[in-house]
């Protein structure tokens, strides 16, 4: 009788255990909570239209890990610098090694947040 209850009980925490943390973080820990980091303010704007398209910026929440940022534009990946500002914010910016002039820019900016949440941000700029 007594192990059928151990057994019960420890089958019990584990399940309770799971069901608690669904999702696990880029530190490892259980994530219970989390705020996604956030984009904004990007350069050109989204759905804008331009002759072309070479350099772009775009700002990132204070809660974003600067190293976990990662940008492409039509599915190609692009170098980017991340400079912070005084208010913990990051700027992001880049620069095409060959400018595009028709079609459109897909914009896609990815990042985790302190707390190890993740976020995609994605814009579109639209050229002649």
């Amino acid at each position: 009788m007594k192990k059928s209850t151990y057994s019960l009980l420890i089958t019990l925490a584990a399940m309770a255990g799971t069901a608690q943390a669904e999702r696990i973080g880029h530190h490892g820990g259980p994530l219970l909570h989390c705020e996604p980091p956030s984009f904004f303010d990007e350069t050109p704007a989204r759905d804008s239209k331009a002759a072309s398209f070479q350099d772009f910026s775009l700002t990132a929440s204070d809660n974003t890990e600067a190293e976990s940022v990662k940008v492409w534009v039509n599915n190609q990946p692009v170098d980017v610098s991340v400079t912070p500002e005084r208010s913990g914010r990051l700027l992001i910016k880049g620069r095409l090694s060959a400018p595009i002039t028709a079609g459109k820019a897909w914009v896609r900016a990815t990042g985790d947040s302190k707390d190890g949440c993740d976020e995609l941000f994605v814009w579109t700029v639209y050229l002649p």
